[in-house]
């Protein structure tokens, strides 16, 4: 079965509310010219957290029926394509942007030890996202997380059932921005169900905030625990 993510405590969901609606006032400029990191706020608490165990998947049941086009009554400046560095600007076949969703959740790291030429190194290792999926309201609609192929191969699915699962084409660090995870551009491996993610030629993640592995200690003492590191982030979909 398809991992589900973490619902998530009020304080960092209260914390992207304020985040969305900032962006649905329609006084985000960063849609329209070459963004840095410092031009998408947020309150996002990022201190980390162990989790005793790995495996916890509680249940995501939906919380909320999105509409039909999940963009439908956003303010313009949602729904306009971003200007990004050309590192990470979808190809010329990928289409035009079909869907932008904000992203409230964790990177999740796991204290791993590798035996390398006779010695053990321990180290903290991405093990996939666990993030809610908003529309310009807030309102709750897909959920973000490793696909059974790994945290290489991540998923987006909406509450409706349709997915995509993807894989990273390149990256890129805005100025100001190494404190936070970078910015991608990425492939579509898969897609499944019948709604609009099914369509998905690429995926840009953009004004991420927070998501950078612990640096808290990775050892024997710890091996094998997992940190959730708080992040925020939005996903703009392409396709026919």
């Amino acid at each position: 079965m398809r991992r589900h993510i973490l619902l998530l405590g009020a304080v960092i969901v209260q914390g992207f509310t304020a985040y969305l609606v900032q962006g649905c006032s329609g006084d985000d400029t960063t849609s329209t010219t070459t963004p840095d990191a410092s031009s998408h706020d947020s309150s996002t608490d990022t201190s980390t957290g162990d989790v005793s165990s790995p495996d916890a998947t509680p249940d995501a049941t939906p919380d909320a029926t999105p509409d039909s086009a999940p963009d439908a009554g956003c303010p313009s400046a949602w729904t306009l394509t971003p200007v990004v560095d050309t590192s990470i600007t979808q190809p010329g076949d990928a289409g035009p942007l079909f869907l932008h969703a904000g992203a409230v959740g964790t990177q999740d790291y796991q204290c791993l030890a590798t035996v390398v030429d006779g010695g053990t190194t321990y180290a903290w290792t991405f093990v996939g996202p666990e993030a809610e999926l908003r529309d310009c309201n807030a309102t709750k609609i897909g959920a973000h997380f490793a696909s059974d192929g790994g945290a290489a191969r991540p998923e987006w699915m909406e509450i409706a059932g349709d997915y995509v699962i993807g894989k990273k084409h390149s990256a890129y660090t805005p100025d100001g921005g190494a404190g936070s995870v970078p910015w991608l551009l990425i492939d579509t491996v898969s897609t499944g169900g019948t709604g609009p993610l099914t369509k998905t030629n690429n995926i840009q993640r953009l004004y991420t905030d927070g998501g950078n592995a612990p640096t808290t200690t990775c050892d024997s003492q710890n091996v094998n625990a997992i940190q959730k590191v708080a992040y925020v982030a939005d996903y703009y979909f392409y396709g026919p």
